[in-house]
């Protein structure tokens, strides 16, 4: 009788297992493959959302983030002197605009001298903002590849209440005397101005007040 019992219960416990299997664990299991690929996808999407960000890209890619998207011949130490320049970013971020000087004395000596343009940005037909550059000054002086970049005015890109047609305009209103001996050689550029490490632009006191 004992034995009976004991075969009777094992059966019923191979019963009960057959049951859970076949009924609970297939839809277990489906759930946590929904859940499983609802977390790869998430997981995917931040991952490509981090690498777009100002901060991975000017930090693991700078070469790339802090290319020029305006390199163009301006002598700045000729009154008057005119440049219509076509605005095109790969960034939303902050962009300086700096005179590049091929000579990295400039910067190791901390040569500054007076001087201002006038610039104008200009969209759809219209001036949506203008005004006149800051004084060079030793503090926005930087050296890159042997160029000495003077960092004049800071910018964001877009531009507020600018259409994809924005263009700058700019003109010597006071010649930069102290560049001469480098006139002909002379270049302005625009890049980006974003500092990883602040989280902000490096030159914020050189920004457009909007």
């Amino acid at each position: 009788m004992a034995c009976e019992s004991v075969i009777a219960f094992c059966a019923l416990r191979k019963s009960i297992k057959k049951t859970y299997s076949r009924g609970h664990c297939p839809r277990l299991e489906g759930t946590a493959m929904k859940a499983l690929k609802i977390f790869f996808i998430c997981l995917v999407l931040g991952g490509l959302y981090f690498y777009n960000t100002n901060w991975f890209q000017s930090f693991f890619l700078y070469d790339r983030f802090y290319e020029n998207i305006v390199y163009a011949p301006f002598d700045v130490t000729i009154k008057g002197e005119t440049t219509f320049i076509p605005l095109k970013h790969k960034f939303n971020t902050c962009y300086e605009l700096t005179v590049a000087v091929p000579d990295k004395n400039i910067f190791h000596d901390g040569l500054v001298g007076p001087g201002a343009l006038r610039y104008r940005f200009i969209s759809r037909g219209k001036t949506i903002a203008e005004g006149l550059t800051f004084p060079p000054a030793r503090q926005h002086l930087t050296l890159y590849r042997g160029v000495t970049l003077i960092a004049i005015l800071v910018f964001d890109l877009p531009f507020p209440g600018a259409g994809n047609d924005l263009s700058l305009e700019l003109t010597v209103e006071t010649p930069m005397t102290f560049l001469n001996e480098y006139s002909g050689k002379i270049n302005c550029s625009i890049r980006p101005n974003y500092s990883a490490k602040a989280g902000r632009c490096y030159d914020e006191e050189l920004k457009i007040a909007y």
